[in-house]
């Protein structure tokens, strides 16, 4: 549905002639007469001519696509919201390309175009959707066993949605929200909060049929929660329902469903029913060398079945499939992890800077209210001088002025450093609550960190370069933001350009390099973000710009 909905968030808008279309592939309770549809919409705005129309019709395909197709349509969006310059798309495009990667297991791919799309979502401001992805990147943190983590991701997420029920497709993500925490709590085995949970968004698919096609994932959750409660013959019911519910192009819910129905027969000690599920998830990692990191006990069917009843080879063999499966956990949890610290460290800033916000409230709120005290007291006092002679009223009327001079000798430190600079012209109350001494170490680091080079330092994060300024990532963001208007990966990819600019004016060779070469010498974690981060700003690949 977020996919489908992406249309509604970027800055172009589909052209009036096309409405009608889209509507009906909005409406269609099919996945195939829908993508069939959108594929109508990709040809009649191809035809007409306008990329903004054209921009918009990928968007809504990219959802509705089959898994094998649906990355081409992505690249697609990716590819016209650079033209366009539509930073919101290109956010989008990050999104969805993340999302189709999770539903065919490719999780180092979702873990890193999760992050880059949440940085654009962030940097544009767009709430929706950098509230959105933090459903997705908890998803993902669930998946490597960070399930705390992904709780306060999910109730983050869902807090938002419960304060922002603007459109129906905002009370649809607050309720799809809940189905996230009902899985999640499954796990962390708080029952008793997923019983109102199951029964409220029953009750809102009930009562809003357009939504019908997305019941299979209450079903899911309700049949997962049963499975943790060892209520198995309940979970299969569910999950059986699940399956009859959901469209079959959706690979990867359909093998969940699958997942946990043989599980159940499993507990159940129905060993042929379970066997042929689990051989055909196996069958599938040893052929594409992906899969669920929740399929771990398939292995484990297996050891414990070949042990029983295999022979030697056959146990042998088990235990390698559970050893390749067990490399495959950690390299792809590690990854991960490594891609999601950026995300963590802007999510945390994030976090700081609102509690930031509250906490000056509240120091504010406690100077009012000392402050209209301080009035009262006043008010008294004034009320038994005004009795006393004139010399004492002199002597009083003097007192304020007295007051006056030493209020203006005793400005604190801090307000004379948050003063606005006349020797530099730096507003130093721009940067509060940093001090400007603070402010000024900071702009000295970063300007010996452009003239040395130090961007150039591969896959560099904010927490690193901080500790390098001998200061904190919040403040370090809050300085690059203030002075450049720019989010800390925009600052120094900027940097990493212009200096390939440079070297492009004086080394001739250098254009002749392999394109990872050049993605490493300037710092690029990665030869695809590299390529992705010039297109976006020159217009042309890598390849076609040094060809050229």
């Amino acid at each position: 549905m977020n996919w489908v909905k992406g249309q509604d968030d970027t800055q172009s808008k589909t052209s009036p002639k096309f409405e009608k279309l889209v509507a009906q592939i909005k409406n269609n309770q099919s996945r195939n007469e829908s993508y069939n549809l959108s594929k109508t919409l990709i040809a009649e705005t191809k035809r007409d001519g306008e990329d903004k129309d054209l921009l918009q019709a990928y968007v809504i395909t990219s959802g509705i696509a089959p898994d094998s197709l649906a990355t081409k349509y992505c690249d697609s969006i990716l590819n016209i919201a650079i033209k366009l310059k539509d930073q919101t798309a290109i956010g989008a495009s990050y999104f969805s390309i993340a999302g189709r990667s999770m539903r065919v297991f490719d999780y180092k791919k979702a873990a890193e175009y999760f992050a880059i799309s949440y940085d654009y979502y962030l940097s544009q401001k767009n709430t929706y959707w950098e509230k959105t992805n933090l459903l997705s990147i908890g998803r993902l943190k669930s998946l490597i066993g960070e399930d705390n983590a992904a709780s306060n991701l999910f109730l983050e997420h869902y807090n938002y949605f419960k304060s922002n029920q603007i459109t129906p497709d905002h009370k649809f993500s607050f309720n799809f929200a809940k189905v996230y925490i009902i899985y999640i709590n499954s796990k962390l085995k708080k029952y008793k909060e997923n019983e109102t949970l199951i029964r409220e968004v029953y009750t809102f698919f009930d009562q809003n049929k357009k939504y019908s096609f997305f019941k299979f994932h209450i079903l899911l959750a309700d049949g997962r929660n049963d499975f943790s409660l060892g209520n198995y013959n309940s979970a299969l019911v569910k999950l059986e329902n699940a399956r009859k519910a959901i469209d079959l192009v959706d690979s990867q819910n359909l093998d969940n469903i699958d997942f946990y129905i043989a599980m159940c027969y499993w507990k159940m000690g129905n060993i042929d029913k379970a066997f042929p599920i689990f051989e055909n998830i196996k069958k599938n990692f040893l052929k594409t060398k992906k899969t669920s990191l929740e399929f771990r006990p398939t292995f484990d069917f297996f050891t414990e079945y070949y042990k029983k009843n295999g022979t030697t080879e056959q146990q042998l063999a088990s235990l390698n499939d559970l050893l390749e499966f067990d490399k495959y956990e950690k390299d792809v949890k590690s990854y991960v992890q490594l891609k999601l610290k950026d995300f963590d460290e802007k999510h945390k800033t994030e976090e700081e800077f609102l509690t930031e916000d509250e906490q000056r409230f509240g120091n504010w709120l406690s100077i009012a209210i000392i402050s209209l005290s301080s009035i009262a007291v006043a008010y008294f006092v004034y009320k038994k001088v005004k009795t006393k002679t004139q010399n004492e009223k002199v002597e009083v009327s003097e007192a304020p002025t007295i007051a006056t001079n030493f209020h203006e000798q005793q400005k604190t430190e801090e307000e004379k450093q948050n003063e606005i600079s006349l020797d530099t012209g730096i507003d130093y109350s721009l940067y509060r609550p940093i001090n400007k001494l603070t402010v000024d170490q900071i702009l000295g680091s970063m300007k010996t960190f452009e003239t040395s080079l130090g961007f150039l330092e591969p896959d560099l994060k904010l927490t690193a370069l901080a500790q390098k300024f001998n200061t904190n990532e919040k403040y370090l963001s809050k300085v690059i933001k203030v002075n450049l208007g720019k989010t800390f990966n925009a600052y120094l990819t900027d940097l990493r350009f212009e200096y390939l600019d440079e070297k492009l004016k004086t080394d001739s060779q250098f254009k002749n390099q392999m394109i990872k070469e050049i993605s490493s010498k300037l710092g690029f974690g990665s030869p695809e973000f590299f390529a992705t981060a010039f297109k976006e700003k020159y217009g042309k690949s890598p390849k076609e710009y040094f060809e050229a």
